[in-house]
């Protein structure tokens, strides 16, 4: 039966950094650490005063600003927005943006994924990149109300004008909140025919404490700390003693979800409602 060994658990707040050319950096998430093959990690803090310069090469990156820098900013096609906590930029490769931590250094959680086979694109463009915050995201709101998320790149997630949210398979990824007693279905992910190996799969916490399940036995995680589960292996997430925010990243985003629990609000998850009274949305999540 799979226990609580076959996940990797790592603590961002004491794993060893190195520098780089703009702070610091610590891997949190790599093939070498955690058996992850379409997914790489870091933690970067760029020191206050300095720049990071990030070239997409031939892959695609995911930045997520975790703190609020003071002045801190994001330029990107010629545009530049405030780093704000929760913002960031999505680039496609051959794409580049610069990260300025002005007034007090600035963290991010940078994602870096291979670019993906057609057929995981499923006929995605797979690009151009953009901007995004929280205020551009859409809420989603599961059946039970104990769990609200805010993707920052899903290929299936619609825009309020119609448009996808993501022009890409190779990521999804995104905020996810749980209110006290919170919790997923207990569950797995599998592969695809267009992805046989599965997805890398992973969970960052933020703020609260959670409980990770896997089979009989359980990890409480802090703040900080990041969960990969390999696929196939059956997982719950619910928050301990408060509410739990995190991040939740899936690469390639090809696979297959299966409900283990019993539950009977299993994965339905609807739109926020624009205003008082309107009919809840379903999002498609085909």
């Amino acid at each position: 039966m799979p226990g609580i060994n076959d996940i990797s658990i790592i603590d961002s707040n004491i794993v060893a950094t190195r520098p780089f050319e703009s702070g610091t950096e610590a891997i949190l998430c790599s093939r070498d650490l955690c058996g992850a093959n379409n997914l790489t990690i870091y933690k970067r803090t760029i020191a206050k005063g300095r720049y990071f310069d990030l070239e997409a090469g031939a892959q695609y990156h995911l930045v997520y600003v975790l703190q609020t820098p003071a002045e801190g900013h994001i330029q990107f096609e010629n545009q530049t927005v405030p780093a704000e906590e929760g913002a960031g930029v999505l680039l496609a490769p051959s794409e580049s943006a610069r990260f300025e931590a002005s007034g007090s250094d600035m963290h991010i959680l940078h994602m870096v994924v291979p670019k993906p086979p057609a057929a995981v694109e499923a006929g995605l463009p797979g690009g151009p990149g953009y901007f995004f915050n929280r205020k551009s995201l859409r809420v989603l709101t599961d059946a039970s109300g104990g769990r609200i998320r805010r993707f920052c790149a899903e290929s299936s997630v619609r825009l309020r004008n119609g448009s996808r949210l993501t022009p890409t398979n190779a990521i999804q990824a995104g905020e996810m909140h749980y209110v006290e007693g919170g919790s997923s279905p207990y569950h797995l992910h599998e592969g695809t025919e267009a992805n046989p190996g599965g997805a890398a799969h992973c969970y960052m916490t933020f703020k609260g404490r959670g409980v990770v399940e896997v089979g009989n036995e359980s990890r409480e995680i802090e703040p900080g700390t990041l969960v990969y589960f390999p696929p196939g292996i059956p997982h719950r997430l619910r928050s301990h003693g408060g509410s739990l925010d995190y991040f939740e990243i899936q690469a390639w985003r090809s696979f297959k979800t299966t409900v283990l629990s019993e539950e009977p609000m299993g994965l339905r998850w609807y739109y926020e409602c624009e205003r008082p009274g309107d009919e809840p949305v379903e999002w498609n999540q085909s």
